[in-house]
């Protein structure tokens, strides 16, 4: 096989056999899911969703429908995410009880709100689809389903821990690699898959970040927030001043959390992006709520550089429990923003053509290089 058909994960499985490297697979749903599956059942409140959610410390509880007298076990209906449970204020509160919980919405039971039948993937489906699924369905989590019994979930954690297993593994492959090094100060390890490999590891945020942002100022209120949001199928808005000083950021939960209590979740399938999560009265005063009240202020929001490697923020991604970082430059100018979903991206080149997914696009230097030194590999 030529080199730039080789996949990286072929690469690491070929190197770790070659070298004596233990590891583990990480081709089907099967290799990468939670199996650790705790459940709801229709009849739970939102509040027992909502202790079970910070218990658990999780943001998408699958919910069950308890057997009858003739089933054996409980039949998997849906998915509840931490969106769908995010508003809970009253409607029209005055501002001094703006953020004044609403009774209703903690005693709403799940069966009005699980968002039944969502997309689902098999035990076998590839780790490429899984990824495929679920940026294209803008969901942040899949059920493994076998014989329509759940056996597992995967959420964009887990895909986001793949970079670290894959982070280990060339480390462990190529113990001369280092941040901050040459992509090519390899040492002996200059075989053309490692090269692969170094490729894989000195990808940066500027890669793979979302440079064409859509932006709002301070005074813009939230019920143009959610028509940006909608209309450019986004989570997070940038916030500029009138300098287009980058001062904040707003994200859907960051709205979610300011809309009254809405009810039961509309029975017909939504016709926008997150249709049912922001629907309101088009009059309701916490429409009209300017950003600056909900934003997250720049001195609060995490931000990395362009040169930040991808792995380094799939790490801070995960251990802050968030889901954007701003990209600033030394001149502290907005240059982009990474999302999980970018990341989540930016794992299928593990999974493609290495010429494909850009570890030796044919006008590079990486490519070059290979072809100087004569080593093909094949």
């Amino acid at each position: 096989m030529e080199n730039g058909q080789l996949k990286l994960i072929d690469v690491i499985e070929d190197m770790c056999t070659e070298k004596d490297v233990c590891f583990q697979p990480m081709r089907v749903a099967r290799d990468i899911m939670n199996t650790d599956v705790k459940t709801l059942t229709l009849d739970h409140t939102v509040n027992r969703c909502l202790q079970f959610m910070k218990s658990r410390r999780v943001r998408h509880v699958p919910v069950v429908d308890l057997p009858n007298e003739t089933e054996t076990k409980p039949y998997f209906v849906g998915i509840v995410s931490q969106r769908d449970v995010l508003r809970l204020n009253e409607p029209d509160a005055e501002e001094k009880d703006e953020h004044k919980i609403d009774k209703r919405a903690l005693r709403q039971v799940l069966v009005n709100i699980v968002a039944r039948k969502p997309k689902s993937v098999s035990l076998q489906t590839p780790v490429r689809d899984v990824i495929m699924a679920m940026t294209g369905n803008h969901i942040d989590m899949v059920p493994i389903l076998d014989n329509d019994d759940l056996v597992g979930i995967i959420t964009t954690t887990d895909l986001i821990k793949l970079f670290f297993k894959l982070d280990e593994l060339i480390h462990r492959l190529c113990p001369k690699l280092k941040k901050g090094a040459s992509p090519f100060d390899m040492s002996s390890e200059s075989s053309a898959k490692a090269k692969i490999l170094s490729a894989w590891f000195f990808r940066t945020v500027q890669e793979i970040m979302t440079e064409q942002l859509i932006s709002l100022q301070p005074h813009d209120d939230i019920a143009r927030a959610i028509e940006v949001m909608q209309t450019e199928e986004i989570r997070h808005v940038p916030i500029m001043d009138e300098r287009d000083k980058f001062v904040g950021l707003v994200s859907d939960r960051d709205i979610l959390r300011n809309l009254p209590y809405a009810g039961r979740r509309p029975p017909s399938p939504p016709k926008k992006f997150r249709e049912h999560l922001f629907a309101t009265s088009s009059w309701t005063r916490s429409r009209l709520q300017p950003l600056e009240s909900v934003m997250v202020i720049v001195q609060n929001v995490l931000h990395i550089s362009p040169a930040c490697s991808v792995c380094e923020a799939a790490e801070i991604l995960y251990r802050k429990k968030i889901s954007c970082l701003p990209v600033v430059d030394e001149q502290e100018k907005l240059r982009g923003i990474v999302t999980v979903t970018d990341l989540m991206r930016a794992l299928l080149a593990a999974y493609e053509p290495a010429e494909k997914a850009g570890l030796i696009p044919s006008h590079s230097s990486i490519y070059c290089h290979l072809r100087e030194s004569g080593d093909n590999n094949k």
